[in-house]
């Protein structure tokens, strides 16, 4: 049987995407090379590169996968709150903090900027870690009700009407997975408080100057595949008969 075409084929990989990792592969069998010679050197290559590798080939996987997905009916749980991975937070102060330790330790060799480098990077791991722990990071949430598509910040909601939402597409900003939504007009969209609607409009005309869509998703931020969430939208919008399951919290595929 014939394999239907993806409709997302336009996410797939870039030639920039392979050629970073293969020069930060190259790079990291260079530092093995080292390791005999200059064990120092060889330690802060490998653990430099290694992580851009690291970055670059996720990034790679990631476009793959969501370039081959093929459009299904998407449901999902009315009424529950979405909210961003914590876990994704700390493995990346994790890693900022433990790859800053190694350049700073073994980073002798090198010159004195990569030294100030290693601890900026370090110090961004431990300011993460400090975010987390006093609630700072991460914030906000995606509602799936009944009336609407709810969009969570730190003080207030934006609540955009399914009629109201003209687009969606799923995209990337800066290698990042994304849903980009596109809305009607802004005369039906509610925030909570309602103290906060000029503050949702003004976030709205900044994203279309900057952005060129109302609104951003940076799906991976919720652990989420931005085609799932971008087909997930697009039912709830195109189908008003679906959104009555919406009253329901529970999952359906």
């Amino acid at each position: 049987m014939k394999k239907t075409k993806s409709l997302y084929q336009d996410l797939k990989p870039k030639r920039k995407d392979w050629v970073l990792a293969l020069i930060s592969l190259t790079f990291v069998a260079m530092g093995f090379f080292l390791l005999p010679k200059n064990r120092d050197v060889g330690i802060v290559t490998i653990a430099f590169f290694g992580v851009c590798a690291g970055t670059f080939l996720t990034t790679i996987f990631r476009k793959l996968r969501e370039s081959k997905f093929q459009s299904i009916s998407v449901g999902v749980s009315g009424g529950v709150d979405i909210k961003p991975s914590r876990l994704r937070v700390w493995l990346m102060a994790f890693l900022l903090i433990s790859l800053g330790t190694i350049l700073a330790v073994f980073g002798d060799s090198y010159p004195f900027l990569l030294g100030i480098l290693a601890y900026v990077i370090a110090g961004f791991g431990i300011l993460l870690v400090a975010m987390i722990l006093f609630g700072t990071i991460p914030v906000g949430f995606l509602r799936f009700d009944p009336d609407g598509f709810r969009i969570g910040r730190r003080k207030w909601t934006i609540l955009l009407p399914w009629d109201e939402i003209a687009e969606v597409r799923a995209g990337e900003f800066n290698s990042n997975a994304a849903v980009f939504l596109f809305l009607r007009s802004y005369d039906r969209i509610r925030t909570e408080p309602e103290e906060f609607y000029q503050k949702a409009i003004q976030e709205i005309l900044s994203s279309e100057g900057w952005i060129g869509s109302h609104f951003m998703i940076l799906t991976s931020n919720y652990g989420m595949s931005s085609p799932v969430l971008a087909e997930a939208i697009e039912r709830y919008k195109s189908q008003p008969e679906a959104r009555e399951e919406l009253n329901r919290t529970r999952i359906e595929m």
